[in-house]
């Protein structure tokens, strides 16, 4: 089944901008779809069209079979979770607080969290590593403690799709690791993931399928071993600093980028 239908969008910022080339994509439930591409591809101008965020598109998004330009806010916070690349909003509230507010959709004006909502806090704060820094003020944490708490906040709002805008900025290996094993569990829980990654071999091993964008258009999609080899690459990057090999335990490609100024990779 699709989750969500992206056919035939269009945006500009403006002449002489930047701007999205009649771009079609389909996200399937319980699938990862990585897209990859260089600064300025138009990946996360995609990802805001396709969450809601960005209205002056022509073309049809649908999520759930549902357009998202007639979907009420309250209907597609129901149906999508969006981390953004950054936030920044100052939040003076405990990490629990701003998990909490991932329930939203689900409570009535004035209403209380009721057992449900409060678990799934603490799921959210527990499955991604963070139960312990739950009464800690936001503004005092690091960077990547700042990344897994929009991750958890996201994960608790409990939505068919997750849609996540460079979520591993800010996160060191250990944490890197522990936000795609979440991925893989939402995956296996049928959620659907849209992922952007500056990581190519992140998107390789992790992802279902992979889009591989430049210039507001899709340049190759499909699955790791379809995409990312060293033309297309090299197409979608314009440089051919790296080599291409797959990853021994997995069998899928990694790329490595060396100095070719003396030697190359060996």
């Amino acid at each position: 089944m699709i989750f969500l239908s992206a056919k035939g969008i269009k945006y500009s910022y403006g002449a002489g901008h930047f701007s999205i080339k009649n771009v079609d994509l389909e996200l399937i439930h319980g699938e990862t779809l990585a897209m990859i591409g260089p600064n300025g591809a138009g990946k996360s101008t995609l990802m805001k069209i396709f969450s809601g965020l960005i209205k002056g598109y022509s073309g049809v998004v649908t999520a759930a079979g549902q357009d998202i330009k007639k979907t009420p806010e309250g209907g597609l916070a129901r149906l999508i979770s969006y981390i953004p690349q950054s936030s920044e909003h100052v939040f003076n509230f405990t990490v629990e607080e701003i998990v909490a507010m991932g329930r939203r959709p689900y409570i009535t004006p004035g209403g209380r969290l009721k057992a449900a909502d409060i678990e799934a806090i603490k799921s959210a704060l527990d499955g991604i590593g963070i139960y312990a820094k739950r009464s800690a003020k936001y503004p005092e944490l690091s960077g990547g403690e700042k990344r897994m708490v929009l991750i958890a906040r996201a994960i608790a709002q409990d939505t068919p799709a997750v849609f996540m805008d460079e979520p591993m900025t800010y996160l060191d290996i250990q944490h890197q690791s522990m936000l795609m094993e979440a991925v893989m569990k939402m995956n296996r829980a049928g959620k659907s993931v849209l992922l952007i990654s500056h990581g190519i071999n992140t998107a390789s091993e992790y992802a279902s399928r992979v889009a591989v964008i430049r210039g507001g258009e899709i340049k190759f999609i499909g699955t790791a071993k379809e995409c990312i080899n060293y033309d297309n690459i090299r197409e979608a990057y314009g440089f051919d600093n790296f080599d291409i090999a797959d990853n021994p335990r997995t069998g899928r490609p990694n790329i490595f980028i060396g100095p070719r100024q003396y030697g190359g990779i060996k």
